[in-house]
């Protein structure tokens, strides 16, 4: 799957775009032309294979294509480990936190409001541990310290497999688990599609229709501060179905899916979903992730029918428990 745009672009229409694999031809100062791939960082900047950053002028494009390797399927490829740190950075990246301390390999995120996922540490290096910056109860000791300074609960998002180990001596040094969540991945070209009578309505900001469905606003900051499409599904005018779409890394993160509690069982979470895949492959992207309480079981059967499947798993772990958060995703 391609998209191709021509000629000079607005920032609404790139920003979609960021963290697909781009080929952009622009136009230069002598007539001609100069081509740039790589990663879109940015409306007006791209991230080279050499890591190098390239800036240019939205103004001076020719043409720009989105790249995707057709033979690639969501879930597979790399060794797990590795799979799983790419998908959770990629999912890091469009719930952002206020701050990111970057200690080793783990990353300390912390926030404004009760979100777990913008207020935990994350880390992303090897096994057993996720590669902090020193032994590791020093680094735990710091996490602690870093959290009670902000007046929040230590938290870690601990991936599993691959950090089990990590996990197990959180658990005998006094962490608990709220919940366990698992992340599902879907490939476009697999899943199964629902179709519907309503009208499709996409944004690029938040939406009183869209935020009336879900009620809570604690997490506002979060979801516009990352390019992401709000997507909602009308019937008679009144929205039924709501979802966030993000892009990050090839990766579709699919956040905030809701169905209003009077048409639930319905096909309506089906249908949302459907139409933020079809908004993903609209701009080149066929990898899907999305997560869920591993206790709700309604919504794990829902996804599983429509071709979703268990990636992997990560756990919350809390020293104290004296906050209850805004929800997984």
């Amino acid at each position: 799957m391609r998209k191709h745009l021509t000629g000079a672009q607005p920032e609404k229409e790139l920003a979609p775009l960021i963290g697909q694999r781009v080929s952009v031809r622009l136009h230069d100062g002598d007539g001609g032309y100069r081509d740039l791939l790589g990663e879109l960082e940015s409306p007006d900047s791209i991230r080279k294979k050499n890591g190098e950053i390239a800036f240019f002028d939205p103004a001076k494009i020719a043409a720009l294509r989105v790249l995707v390797d057709s033979d690639f399927r969501a879930g597979t490829g790399a060794p797990l480990s590795m799979r799983i740190r790419d998908l959770e950075i990629a999912a890091a990246k469009t719930w952002p936190s206020n701050s990111v301390e970057i200690f080793g390999q783990w990353q300390i995120r912390i926030s404004k409001g009760f979100s777990y996922r913008a207020n935990s540490v994350l880390p992303i290096g090897a096994a057993p541990f996720g590669e902090p910056a020193s032994e590791l109860p020093e680094s735990i000791d710091y996490v602690i310290s870093k959290y009670l300074e902000h007046k929040l609960d230590p938290v870690f998002h601990v991936s599993l497999p691959v950090h089990q180990e990590l996990d197990d001596y959180l658990a005998k040094n006094g962490w608990e688990s709220p919940y366990e969540i698992l992340v599902m991945v879907g490939d476009t070209r697999d899943l199964i599609y629902k179709e519907h009578q309503g009208e499709i309505i996409e944004a690029s900001k938040l939406t009183q229709s869209w935020l009336g469905l879900q009620g809570d606003q604690s997490v506002n900051e979060i979801l516009e501060g990352y390019p992401s499409k709000f997507i909602e599904l009308k019937i008679a005018n009144k929205a039924v179905a709501v979802g966030r779409l993000s892009i990050a890394d090839g990766w579709g993160i699919l956040t905030r899916i809701f169905v209003a509690e009077d048409k639930r069982r319905m096909g309506f979470g089906i249908a949302i979903v459907s139409e933020m895949a079809r908004s993903a492959v609209a701009v080149g992207c066929n990898k899907l992730a999305l997560q869920v309480n591993s206790d709700n079981y309604e919504a794990v059967k829902l996804y599983e029918k429509m071709g979703f499947k268990v990636h992997h798993t990560y756990r919350y772990r809390k020293l104290v428990s004296t906050m209850e958060p805004a929800g997984c995703c």
